[in-house]
């Protein structure tokens, strides 16, 4: 600036005060803009944060807030910088000030200016005159005092920025002194010292989550139990159902209890929902209860965030996250069976292995007695897994073992362990994975383990030869057979002999005082070899076991009583064992026997006699049969000239009745066919008695070789060979003359064909007739010698008779002499 060295020093001070007036004048102005700036911006965001309060909104959030709070301040600092900082920076000359104060005072007509510009020191080439220049400058001086610098500065724009600013400047001192609370929340809020609600008629307070606690134990009932929000937030296992709690304050505590409460909620996938939460309970302590347990809590899906609404009070953004419970993503169980089944086991197996492993399936059951271990594998880290089990029919061990259940977790979190020893019962084992935050699994899983009892051993026994009576002297040959689920350990064959009440009787009256008669039945007990299958043979020779003493009273009415008895290999309680079907033998003299089988051999003869019936009627059907055949295949003659549609009415009706023929005559040949199985199987049936009865004789050690040859080689043999050749070449034959009837080959079914396959069933059936004819003559033989045999017993019977009644009179007529 140029310097004013030779400027009257009035003018000087003149245009000095004039400088300090301006920056004065701009400090003021840039301060009143800020002011007001302030002022405005904090009634406006007071309003849009207070005001939809009372209309039952919410409060502007915090993000909001924080973009007033910045654009305040970058306004703020534009003006600094801008409005007061830039103009005072600025160089104000003093030929501008002149010109500024002649602008606003025409009077000095340019004086002032002319003196500032001349006097200035660094300013040439101006041609003027001193003495003109020294007259100006006296003049400009002698008007200083003429110069109002009110008429100088613009008003206007101060006057409208305090009018912006007292009212509100003025407005916000009287809210400071009637409400310091509301002021100071007010501030805070919108200086983001703050987030304090605003105060509201109603007050909604956050309680938590109910939700109920899943346990293994299907005996407890279920409880539930409180989960509060951490930071608004709240972990939930999907598929969840829980129930939210809040509380509002009443009266009591100075507000008003909503009479309805809303939440509304958002889920991760952006679907919105609405929901009321219904008032439980009376008032307790000055507040009101209301719960939610619908959407979006029922069989939680997403995560979802809430804000629940009563009145004009609210809680913002409660979020619940859905997260996936622990899943128990596989099983296997591992099997040690008990030491009765170990029989292959040379006990270097250590007690802790397993002798089988498998993967869980439904239905699976495990032998009883075994140990179990069951190896689960989560789908996330485990902090805990419930167990629980039930069985079906559960002892005082079995009780104990289910009541403190010990889960073994590994140490990555990811897989457990779970044993029970000596499963008895089948059982049902439910267990609940928890992860480490207390997520449980929303229902527990179930494992149902059956158990396969060890079964009692079975056996069986039968006695070939052998009848309901056998003689003093026979031989009881027994095949038996024991078979349980896991083995037999022994098999036993007792022999129990009871005496008849005549020689108890007898024994009892021919022994001395001092002779203990015992009329218990004697017992004799073996224990035979059995092979893998469990089966054994063994021979009581009721001869030999009288000789050597082991037995004694096989006479005639004495009972024998055979029966076996098994047991297998069950350690883990009272033993398995199994007594058989008793059978029960009479002892009877070889007469008696004879007698029997005698009676027997009269039946087998009915048999025959009812067979031989039976095979003549086959023999007429066959023949019947033969003539129907030849019948049916015999081709009509044809007539002489026939008509050609009669000839086609006369094909069609003929065709007919031929197929109803064929049908029948199939349907006699079908007969003869059945006849001639059950005639076979009929003869069958008697060969094998007769085979029995053969064999009885042999094992009672009755009547002489002769007799059985006899009966053998005339009776048995003959029939089994009638069984074996004749009977079935004769169904064989009948087969044929079926095919031949029914065959749509006229070559196969030609009327000669026919009476080949009839005139050989026919001839077989003669062939059959007359063996079994011969047979019958053989029994008839047989028989009279049988009559013959019984008329010798007669006589020896009564000779016997004769004997010991003679011996009985000597004897009397002795006793008669010593009177």
């Amino acid at each position: 600036m140029g310097r004013t060295e030779s400027l009257d020093p009035g003018l000087r001070d003149l245009l000095s005060r004039l400088r300090d007036r301006v920056r004065r004048y701009i400090v003021w102005d840039s301060l009143l803009a800020i002011a007001a700036l302030v002022l405005v911006v904090f009634w406006v965001a007071l309003a849009v944060d207070y005001l939809p309060v009372r209309i039952g909104g919410s409060e502007m959030p915090r993000s909001a807030r924080a973009v007033v709070l910045f654009v305040v301040a970058v306004l703020v600092v534009v003006i600094l910088a801008k409005w007061l900082w830039g103009r005072l920076n600025r160089e104000l000359p003093d030929d501008s000030l002149a010109l500024l104060i002649e602008r606003h005072h025409p009077s000095l007509g340019g004086r002032l200016v002319t003196a500032v510009q001349l006097t200035q020191q660094n300013r040439s080439h101006d041609s003027h005159s001193p003495v003109l220049l020294q007259h100006v400058h006296q003049e400009a001086a002698a008007a200083v005092d003429q110069v109002e610098f009110g008429r100088v500065f613009r008003w206007e724009p101060i006057r409208r920025k305090l009018m912006l600013v007292v009212p509100l400047l003025l407005a916000a001192l009287v809210m400071a002194i009637a409400s310091p609370q509301t002021f100071a929340r007010a501030v805070g809020r919108l200086s983001l010292f703050s987030d304090s609600p605003w105060p509201r008629k109603a007050e909604l307070e956050m309680i938590g989550v109910e939700s109920p606690i899943i346990t293994a134990d299907e005996t407890e009932e279920v409880g539930t139990e409180l989960l509060s929000f951490e930071d608004k937030t709240l972990r939930l296992a999907r598929g969840s159902s829980t129930t939210l709690r809040i509380r509002a304050a009443t009266e009591e505590l100075g507000h008003t209890v909503p009479e309805i409460c809303t939440v509304s909620y958002v889920d991760d996938s952006g679907n919105r929902g609405q929901s009321n939460l219904r008032r439980v309970g009376r008032i307790q302590d000055g507040y009101q209860s209301f719960v939610l347990d619908g959407p979006p809590l029922a069989s939680l899906a997403e995560s979802v965030t809430m804000t629940i609404r009563g009145l004009d009070d609210r809680l913002l953004d409660y979020r619940i996250e859905a997260v996936d419970p622990p899943a128990i993503a596989d099983m296997e169980l591992a099997i040690r069976y008990p030491d009765y089944l170990r029989i292959f086991d040379a006990g270097g197996a250590s007690p802790d292995s397993s002798d089988q492993i498998l993967k869980y399936q439904a239905g699976f059951r495990i032998r009883e007695g075994s140990s179990l271990t069951l190896r689960g594998t989560s789908s996330k880290p485990l902090g805990a897994v419930d167990v629980s089990t039930t069985s079906e029919d559960v002892n005082e061990d079995s009780e104990n073992e289910a009541a403190e259940p010990v889960v073994k977790i590994a140490d990555d979190r990811m897989s457990f362990e779970w044993s029970v020893t000596d499963l008895r019962e089948p059982t049902s084992v439910r267990l609940v994975p928890k992860d480490e935050t207390g997520i449980s699994a929303q229902a527990s899983y179930r494992y149902f383990i059956g158990v396969v009892r060890d079964q009692v051993p079975e056996t069986s026994m039968t006695m070939k030869g052998i009848g309901s009576s056998i003689t003093p002297i026979a031989m009881l040959p027994i095949q038996a057979t024991a078979t349980d689920d896991y083995g037999v350990e022994s098999l036993s064959l007792t022999m129990a002999v009871r005496a008849s009440e005549e020689n108890v009787a007898d024994n009892s009256s021919e022994a001395k005082p001092d002779d203990s008669i015992n009329a218990e039945p004697q017992q004799h007990t073996v224990s035979p070899e059995m092979d893998r299958d469990g089966n054994a043979d063994w021979t009581f020779d009721l001869r030999d076991l009288t000789d050597d003493g082991t037995v004694s009273g096989l006479a005639p009415g004495a009972s024998v009583q055979i029966f076996t008895t098994a047991k297998d290999r069950f350690n883990l309680g009272a033993p398995h064992s199994i007594r058989g079907e008793v059978v029960r033998l009479q002892v009877v003299t070889p007469e008696t026997l004879l007698a029997t089988l005698e009676r027997r051999e009269l039946e087998f003869r009915s048999r025959l006699e009812q067979a031989i019936d039976e095979t003549q009627r086959l023999r007429q059907s066959l023949a019947a049969v033969q003539n129907d055949a030849l019948d049916v295949l015999q081709s009509p003659e044809e007539e002489n000239n026939p008509d050609e549609s009669d000839v086609l009415e006369d094909n069609e009706v003929d065709g007919e009745e031929d197929v109803r023929a064929r049908q029948r005559v199939q349907l006699r040949i079908r007969q003869a066919e059945l006849q001639t199985t059950k005639s076979t199987e009929e003869l069958a049936g008697i060969v094998v008695g007769l085979e029995d009865m053969l064999l009885e004789m042999v094992q009672n050690r009755v009547d002489s070789v002769d007799r059985r040859e006899r009966l053998e080689v005339g009776v048995h043999d003959p029939l089994s060979a009638v069984v074996t050749e004749p009977l079935p070449r004769l169904q064989r034959q009948i087969t044929s003359m079926e095919r031949v009837l029914m065959s749509e080959d006229t070559a196969e079914s030609s009327p000669a064909k026919m009476t080949d396959a009839a005139t050989a069933a026919i001839a077989t059936t003669d062939e059959v007739l007359l063996s079994l004819n011969a047979v019958l003559e053989k029994m008839l033989d047989l028989e009279s010698f049988n009559e013959i045999l019984d008329l010798v017993r007669g006589l020896i019977s009564d000779q016997e008779e004769l004997i010991e009644e003679t011996e009985e009179t000597r004897n009397q007529q002795v006793q008669d002499l010593f009177k």
